[in-house]
């Protein structure tokens, strides 16, 4: 009798390990996934300039411009970036890290990026930042954007 609980004992700890090493694999898949979402974002901006942005960003998504508040919602984004003529067609970046949540429906991926631009005496320079993003997944199963925010390096001294 003594020998049939022990059995059930391991049999149910290597289940359980079983188990959780097949969670750790779903979790390495759903960052994999989130990393993809992010590639996918990029190139849809880099093609569709601020609407192609925009198509990746949750109905209550946030921003966090530097020095300005938040800015909450897509419409309100929307106005913002209209307001300060935000284009960000010529914005490239690359997802360097993607986390996902064990509950699977909340992630962030982060990475460096890169953009062109001017420096003080008008010459041409590629701007170099890094980024952060925090993704949720959606009621149709898609991924949104539903926070971001990335700052600039300091410029290369020539």
């Amino acid at each position: 009798m003594r020998l049939r609980w022990v059995a059930v004992l391991v049999l149910g700890a290597v289940g359980v390990g079983l188990w959780m090493g097949l969670g750790a694999k779903g979790q390495d898949h759903g960052a994999k996934v989130l990393m993809e979402a992010d590639e996918a974002f990029a190139k849809a901006t880099a093609a569709k300039g601020l609407e192609g942005w925009l198509s990746f960003f949750a109905p209550d998504a946030r921003i966090f411009p530097q020095g300005e508040g938040v800015i909450e919602g897509l419409s309100a984004i929307r106005a913002y970036y209209a307001k300060v003529g935000f284009d960000p067609k010529e914005l490239g970046w690359k997802p360097a890290v993607g986390e996902i949540a064990a509950s699977g429906d909340l992630g962030y991926t982060f990475g460096n990026s890169s953009w062109p631009g001017e420096d003080a005496k008008g010459a041409k320079v590629t701007r170099t930042g890094k980024y952060l993003t925090v993704w949720k997944k959606q009621a149709d199963g898609s991924w949104k954007v539903v926070a971001d925010i990335g700052n600039a390096n300091p410029l290369p001294k020539p």
